[in-house]
């Protein structure tokens, strides 16, 4: 006899998959109405690493999806996540649209990490010599 497990939870990735840029994929909306009828809990999954949680948010809504910020899940918020479980300190070399999942998170000296997501503008000669320098003189 197999034993039958009951769907707790699902994960939704966003992009590609509710979404394709700013555009809703067509009859997502109605689909994820129905998931929420479910007894199931729902996440939405993403690795975008260009804004944060509240820009992807507004995004979504006006795309017409029901979602709220505590259930989605970016790359970002595992980052922070990191960091506060460590109580690190890091040099952030992550986009300015990025930086408010990061608010409140310490900055200052001495530097402890580096965190480095695509960030075309922070990513050159000098400041990753920063980083480096700021890194060693942690150690």
């Amino acid at each position: 006899m197999v034993a039958q497990h009951a769907l707790k939870a699902v994960l939704v990735d966003l992009s590609g998959t509710l979404h394709v840029e700013d555009s809703a994929v067509p009859g997502m909306q109605e689909a994820l109405k129905r998931l929420r009828s479910a007894p199931v809990m729902i996440w939405f999954v993403t690795n975008t690493m260009k804004e944060c949680k509240r820009d992807l948010l507004e995004r979504l809504t006006k795309m017409g999806f029901d979602i709220a910020e505590n259930e989605i899940f970016t790359s970002l918020t595992a980052i922070r996540n990191l960091l506060e479980q460590k109580q690190v300190q890091p040099l952030l070399l992550v986009d300015k649209k990025a930086l408010p999942d990061f608010t409140g998170i310490a900055t200052d000296d001495p530097i402890h990490a580096v965190v480095i997501r695509l960030s075309p503008e922070h990513f050159h000669y000098k400041m990753m010599n920063e980083a480096f320098w700021e890194v060693s003189l942690s150690l």
